[in-house]
């Protein structure tokens, strides 16, 4: 993915934790998951970050080459090393760690893929090439996740996910698609799921009383 697509959805993303979860926000901590987001390419001296620490980037791909260290399991583990030894300064290693994740999440879902398993060379890359690195695929894939994360911060919770209700709420209570076979039974059966009961019979009209003085013929 483009650096500019890596910052737009590691601030997103700290946008959302921090309002999701009750996270201190503020503009430290949101430097610091768009940092993060940048962290893994200072592998590549032409990279943006790179370019800005250029005498470290130059010794890491040296050592390790591009996507090698920085993109694996292995510095995943490192950021949470960091993060549990240095608890106290979690307000700004926790937004590094979140930008960090959504980078590597994002070159999961390029054709490149990810090195998880670095040193191992057997399977060198893993990769669910659904984007195009600078395509619009990326671009559509950047702008749909990033405003659905940032509109949490408006007024009002975070939009529902599609089917987590159906529009026919009203007549059925239906929070998920898969129950509505379920609902659909219940409604039948009834509302406490006891089987509907036929209409009752109407009781057989009595027979009216002879009138006085009149005695009904005999047959035969």
């Amino acid at each position: 993915m483009m650096a500019s697509s890596h910052m737009i959805v590691g601030g997103a993303a700290w946008f959302y934790a921090s309002a999701r979860f009750g996270l201190p926000f503020d503009a430290v901590a949101f430097g610091a998951a768009v940092v993060g987001s940048l962290a893994p390419d200072i592998d590549h001296p032409k990279s943006t970050l790179g370019q800005l620490m250029r005498p470290l980037s130059n010794l890491i791909s040296a050592i390790f080459g591009h996507r090698g260290i920085t993109h694996s399991t292995l510095a995943i583990a490192g950021c949470l090393w960091v993060l549990h030894e240095y608890a106290d300064y979690s307000h700004l290693t926790l937004p590094f760690l979140i930008g960090y994740l959504t980078h590597l999440a994002g070159d999961l879902l390029t054709p490149a893929g990810l090195p998880l398993l670095w040193p191992v060379k057997r399977r060198r890359n893993f990769a669910l090439p659904i984007l195009k690195t600078g395509g619009f695929s990326e671009q559509l894939a950047v702008t749909l996740l990033a405003g659905w994360m940032i509109s949490g911060l408006f007024p009002g919770s975070w939009p529902d996910l599609p089917f987590d209700r159906l529009p026919f709420d009203r007549l059925v209570a239906v929070e998920r698609p898969w129950r509505s076979a379920v609902v659909a039974a219940q409604g039948f059966l009834g509302e406490e799921g006891r089987e509907r009961s036929a209409p009752p019979i109407p009781a057989r009209k009595p027979p009216e009383p002879a009138a006085p003085g009149r005695s009904r013929p005999l047959k035969g």
